[in-house]
């Protein structure tokens, strides 16, 4: 995708490598949390652990997540790692495929319906438009 400088996307459909995940009720308010906190340093990586990697995953596709019934939004993987990370927030260990996605990358969403599921899907061919970053508070419904 080619833009200018001046031109911003805000509508697009999702490639095949692109990857839906849940965040669980029960965690919910743990990543509110941790989106509070980078907000607040003004910097910070999300990550979520695999035990093993989805094959159509790269770098730089986008993890969308599903919260509350509803697909809010994405950020592009920026680094995978395979090892243990501790995570700032719970002080838990996460042990496996880490994908690191920039809290600045955060992209907010038209909430589109959708319930959520256990484990991962593919997410491709899906028409989304974005409609706020990271600093801005989450979209109603």
């Amino acid at each position: 995708m080619i833009i200018s400088e001046t031109e911003e996307v805000t509508k697009f459909t999702t490639e095949d490598h692109d990857i839906l995940l849940t965040t669980p009720k029960s965690k919910v308010k743990r990543a509110k949390l941790e989106a509070e906190r980078a907000k607040k340093e003004g910097r910070g990586y999300y990550f979520r652990r695999f035990r093993k990697l989805p094959k159509r995953l790269q770098l730089g596709s986008r993890i969308f997540y599903v919260e509350d019934g509803y697909i809010r939004g994405f950020a592009p993987v920026e680094m995978i790692y395979e090892g243990a990370m501790k995570c700032d927030v719970t002080g838990n260990v996460f042990v496996g495929f880490n994908l690191l996605m920039n809290v600045i990358t955060w992209k907010w969403i038209k909430p589109i319906p959708y319930k959520g599921f256990q484990g991962f899907r593919y997410f491709g061919g899906h028409e989304v438009e974005i409609i706020g970053g990271w600093l801005d508070p989450m979209p109603a419904v």
